[in-house]
């Protein structure tokens, strides 16, 4: 199963800056085009078993240039299981304009 490293190594093949939890106004140049990587709750499926949240989010300004789909089929590559993608824009406040985000989520099998 794909470890953290290697799902934030398949995100920066789309040359995009990619923050792991977060991402700092310094490290964007202005840039409204990035991710950012999260790993989410953990739960017991039983016999054992658990399944971990990873949480993508796809910041950009303007124009969307990555496909939602190219997002998700190489995280699936990953063998990561695709649950959902949440559209949403916000305001950015110290240029009073806004950004989207898509939110995209996934499942991975983790061992106890």
């Amino acid at each position: 199963m794909a470890t953290d490293e290697q799902i934030i190594k398949a995100l920066e093949e789309f040359k995009l800056p990619v923050g792991n939890k977060r991402i700092y106004e310094n490290e964007l140049d202005g840039n409204y085009h990035y991710f950012i990587f999260r790993r989410g709750r953990l739960r017991d499926t039983g016999c054992a078993r658990y399944v971990r949240q990873i949480t993508i989010v796809y910041v950009y300004e303007g124009e969307q240039k990555i496909s939602d789909f190219d997002i998700i089929n190489k995280i699936k590559n990953l063998g990561l299981n695709f649950v959902s993608m949440d559209p949403d824009d916000v305001q950015v406040a110290s240029i009073n304009d806004w950004i989207d985000m898509n939110t995209f989520i996934f499942e991975r099998p983790e061992r106890g």
